[in-house]
């Protein structure tokens, strides 16, 4: 095979039969590549459907409840509890304090008032026992929102419980709502298909196209006679 002297190559002007058709298959991979991964990701765009969490649900019914001082003691324990879910959701958050003032008026507002008084005490020192705030939940078997308690509450004037505020709404949107869609919601071996495709498939798929290019190549180089020497 005569050596070649020229070693200007220019991939969008290819000189040779070899290099166009080596482009051709460079150019078939990274379109089948990007079709894979970012036709994908417009397809969950274009199916998928805000859904908001059970807790988000039932925190909506009880809001109106909390304002006008009908809500059952049921309703303003699950409104805790979905502040408190909250709270964990972001470290940013146990930082908030329309947050953390909504999560405590509404503790406040369901303890018996013999604990009405312990709970005030109880905001000044992170220290204390917050179990009677955990029974009043019903946590008592979530270490994980047992732990949170203590970073919830905030000092509160008593006659000026804030239970609700129409500022949380962005951040429990944000926090709450999800994007579900059949792609979301099938398992596939454990995994929502969504991960398991971006994860997992996509990987392989890079791999294996990379895989038969090399096979491609070297039937090219083997049509041209370009085989290396060291063959």
């Amino acid at each position: 095979m005569e050596e070649s002297k020229s070693y200007d190559v220019n991939f969008f002007k290819p000189s040779t039969p070899f290099l166009k058709e080596n482009i051709r298959a460079i150019v078939i991979g990274l379109t089948v590549w990007a079709v894979m991964t970012y036709g994908f990701q417009i397809l969950l765009k274009i199916m998928e459907t805000p859904t908001p969490e059970a807790t988000y649900v039932a925190f909506q019914q009880a809001a109106p409840k909390l304002a006008d001082g009908t809500a059952s003691a049921e309703e303003k324990v699950a409104v805790a509890n979905t502040y408190l879910a909250l709270l964990g959701k972001s470290a940013a958050l146990l930082k908030n304090d329309t947050l953390k003032i909504a999560f405590t008026s509404t503790v406040y507002n369901l303890l018996p008032d013999a604990e009405k008084e312990t709970l005030l005490a109880a905001v000044a020192d992170p220290k204390a026992n917050v179990d009677f705030i955990n029974t009043a939940l019903g946590i008592g078997d979530n270490k994980a929102m047992m732990a949170a308690v203590p970073y919830g509450l905030t000092e509160i004037s008593p006659d000026k419980l804030a239970m609700t505020d129409p500022a949380l709404k962005p951040i429990m949107d944000k926090f709450f709502i999800h994007n579900q869609s059949v792609l979301t919601d099938t398992i596939v071996f454990g995994f929502p298909f969504h991960y398991l495709y971006t994860a997992l498939i996509l990987l392989t798929s890079f791999v294996l196209i990379c895989l038969v290019y090399c096979q491609v190549i070297d039937k090219m180089m083997k049509k041209y006679e370009m085989e290396s020497s060291f063959e």
